[in-house]
């Protein structure tokens, strides 16, 4: 078996004359381009049992020849795809499941249910023009720009895309090469395969709403190693939701990414004693200026979604209400494409990029001490325990008289919970699970509680910004939204108590 990795990167037709002439191409291409024309046929079973298992199975022509491919397992992570690859030459355009022989498979492909049933789901049919790069270090990748379409039935998408391939060396190397095309070239990262568009072409499935993934930690693990496993997995959290941010309506997408960038921007200071600010302060901003691109979007689909429809619900037949609510959406469409823009755009993409390269390549390494780097290589349980003590006590420190709070105060208290949430999050592997249950969930009704307060102060900021010369309608909203506040201050004030007697389980 091979692990393939790769970045995907989108490209305009009518910038690949641009792309040839690079200079990248031409500094660092070993011998001449090289075209071939490639027909892929790709096969599941009717309710795709291949699919669900995240495998792809296809049979490609490639000249005289017909190529079986297997791909398994794996992740995407900032438009980087890495995932097992086994390939067979076969006699035909049919898949020959005898080829098959890795112990992760047999199991899959030895079922009845699936041999029997495995049929065409959809095809791609491209050109692919590929160059082969070499770097002095030894660094090698492949270069492959693929036009074409992809096919199911009478449906068509196309292709235009280029795809960076790992032969040999430093992961990192993708990243670097991606960011000098881009440099000259407005390329966007891709987080969807072929195989996903095709999937998605046939079935017509909407885009998903992902939630973070449970992390993968073990107390040997070093600082480092899990530094990058959380960053990793902030960062497969938000791409995961980039497609459904831009295509669909469900407002839990960019809700989401927002999640996954609070998470990452939390993570960065848990390891400040090893990673030194200053080699990340210039993608923390980036971070920020993401973050805040999206919150209004995100403020008004909370103010259109979950504060006017119960108000609605009551008053169905109020003008004035019906009014505000119309206004508030156009407000929530002018939001929403301002964040459309800014993910599609060229600093959003080279963000990425950067964040890629700082962590495939250790980018913090430039900045750190010789005491830096030895708790870098320490095993990560003690500076977990560390932090999470320290995450604890700033919140009972500053939560104490939470229900006497004036309303900014208590945005701050609402911050530390996240923190702290954030961080037993990251760390709970490393914990017994029963342990910190009770701890958890007092944790989490607390953000919940603080969260409901939060958009209640927010109402009144969206209200005066809607402008309405009916000052009638905005005053019911309002006093609804200060009538939830009331009630929800109580039941906060009762699960800051239950969290304040909830004893930290790391000691």
């Amino acid at each position: 078996m091979a692990t393939e990795i790769e970045l995907k990167l989108l490209i305009n037709p009518a910038d690949i004359a641009r792309l040839r002439r690079h200079p990248l191409l031409k500094a660092q291409a070993a011998g001449r381009a090289r075209t071939r024309n490639l027909l892929s046929i790709y096969f599941d079973t009717p309710d795709l049992t291949l699919r669900q298992q995240r495998v792809a199975l296809r049979v490609r022509r490639v000249g005289a020849r017909w190529v079986q491919t297997v791909k398994g397992g794996g992740e995407v992570r900032a438009g980087l795809h890495q995932r097992g690859e086994w390939e067979d030459e076969v006699a035909h355009e049919r898949p020959d499941l005898t080829k098959i022989d890795s112990p992760s498979l047999l199991k899959l492909f030895s079922s009845a249910a699936v041999r029997d049933r495995l049929r065409p789901i959809f095809t791609t049919e491209f050109k692919r023009t590929t160059w082969l790069l070499h770097w002095d270090d030894g660094d090698e990748v492949e270069l492959a720009l693929d036009q074409g379409e992809v096919k199911s039935g009478n449906k068509t998408s196309p292709v235009c895309e280029i795809e960076l391939e790992l032969k040999h060396g430093n992961p990192a190397r993708l990243f670097l090469a991606a960011l000098e095309l881009q440099q000259t070239i407005p390329l966007r990262l891709e987080n969807v395969s072929k195989a996903d568009r095709g999937y998605r072409l046939s079935q017509a499935a909407p885009s998903l709403v992902t939630k973070a993934e449970t992390l993968e930690m073990t107390q040997d693990m070093s600082v480092t190693q899990a530094f990058q496993a959380i960053a990793w997995n902030c960062i497969s959290h938000w791409t995961a939701n980039q497609e459904g941010a831009l295509l669909s309506d469900n407002p839990e997408n960019i809700h989401q990414i927002r999640v996954a960038l609070r998470r990452l921007r939390s993570a960065l200071p848990l390891f400040r004693s090893a990673i030194p600010r200053e080699s990340y302060r210039a993608i923390g901003e980036e971070l920020k200026w993401l973050a805040n691109a999206l919150g209004p979007a995100r403020n008004w689909d909370v103010f259109v979604t979950q504060t006017m429809p119960p108000i609605l619900k009551q008053f169905p037949a109020d003008k004035a209400l019906q009014q505000l609510f119309q206004a508030a959406r156009r407000a929530q469409a002018s939001a929403r494409n301002e964040a459309h823009l800014a993910l599609r755009s060229h600093r959003y993409d080279r963000m990425l990029l950067t964040l890629g390269t700082w962590l495939m390549a250790d980018g913090w390494h430039a900045h750190t001490s010789a005491e830096q780097k030895i708790r870098l290589d320490a095993p990560v349980a003690e500076l977990a325990k560390r932090v999470l003590n320290a995450c604890h006590k700033t919140l009972h420190r500053h939560g104490k008289s939470l229900l006497a709070m004036p309303t900014e105060e208590r945005h701050e208290v609402r911050i530390a919970v996240k923190k702290l949430r954030y961080a037993t999050e990251f760390f709970a592997a490393l914990f017994p699970r029963k342990a910190a249950l009770a701890y958890t969930e007092a944790l989490a009704a607390l953000q919940e509680e603080l969260g409901v307060l939060n958009d209640a102060a927010t109402t009144d900021i969206l209200l005066q910004q809607l402008k309405l010369q009916d000052n009638a309608a905005i005053g019911a909203v309002s006093g609804w939204s200060a009538h939830g506040v009331t009630v929800h201050l109580t039941s906060m004030d009762a699960a800051w108590k239950k969290f304040y007697r909830s004893s930290p389980y790391w000691k």
